[in-house]
């Protein structure tokens, strides 16, 4: 397990620029970018609603490109309920390069540390949802910063990571398997396992092809209380059933409650 290097300077200015934004009804819907802490800028959507309930809620993609359009009717459903949300974006390389994997992993999480700083603006109760590769990055934030209230990790588990890598790499080759190893340090188990106030929603599609089942449950079983897990009639698209969107909206609006 890594965490200093997700270290940043947490009086940075945000430097935030919107650069669109519309309003419907009550929501306030922005296109902006911020300064994410690795000398970048950030993109992102924020949902404003007229009047914020204190509950902010980042939304994270998996894949390795912008995915925000994946969460932006969840993001609005939950703006309608006084939530503000935050889609962020970020990219990722092809595996094989340990320096450039690390510098793109790095800059995803400082995305959602400099995210949840924007949300401060509208909340003091700090949620994250991430699906699939989004989720690995919320272990890592269930780690590293203890303002988080809840988190709800979908369709990701443990050894994913490698096992994924390892099927676009050659075999037997030592770079590769330098490689593989350099990625143990991402492993999400080591950092869900590290105890917190933070609550643990672990979600998996019983069908899931992409990320199997037994991975989710080796995830939730290394991570610390408190946590819940719940499976749905899916596959690895747990970012859709009603049930599993039921369950998130529940997890974030239980913050409210103490």
């Amino acid at each position: 397990m890594e965490t200093a290097v997700f270290d940043y300077d947490h009086d940075a200015p945000l430097e935030v620029q919107r650069h669109d934004h519309v309003v419907t009804g009550d929501l306030t819907i922005s296109e902006l970018t911020y300064d994410h802490g690795a000398g970048g800028r950030a993109r992102a959507t924020l949902i404003v609603p007229a009047r914020p309930n204190g509950t902010g809620v980042i939304l994270t993609h998996g894949g390795t490109d912008d995915g925000r359009h994946f969460f932006v009717d969840e993001a609005t459903n939950m703006a309608e309920r006084g939530m503000t949300a935050l889609l962020t974006a970020y990219r990722l390389p092809p595996h094989g390069d340990q320096g450039v994997v690390a510098d793109a992993v790095r800059v995803a999480v400082l995305t959602q540390l400099r995210g949840l700083d924007l949300l401060t603006g509208w909340a003091d109760r700090l949620c994250y949802f991430g699906h699939s590769g989004g989720a690995q990055f919320g272990a890592i934030l269930s780690a590293v910063d203890p303002r988080l209230s809840a988190l709800a990790l979908a369709s990701y588990g443990a050894g994913t990571l490698q096992r994924v890598a390892a099927a676009s790499l050659p075999q037997n080759d030592p770079v590769a398997d330098a490689y593989l190893e350099f990625l143990r340090r991402y492993e999400p188990a080591s950092y869900v396992a590290v105890p917190g106030a933070r609550r643990l929603l672990f979600q998996h599609g019983r069908d899931d092809d992409v990320v199997y089942l037994s991975e989710g449950l080796r995830l939730f079983d290394a991570a610390a209380e408190p946590k819940e897990w719940r499976e749905y009639p899916c596959g690895h698209d747990t970012s859709t059933p009603p049930q599993a969107r039921a369950d998130r909206l529940r997890l974030f609006a239980a913050t409210s409650e103490g």
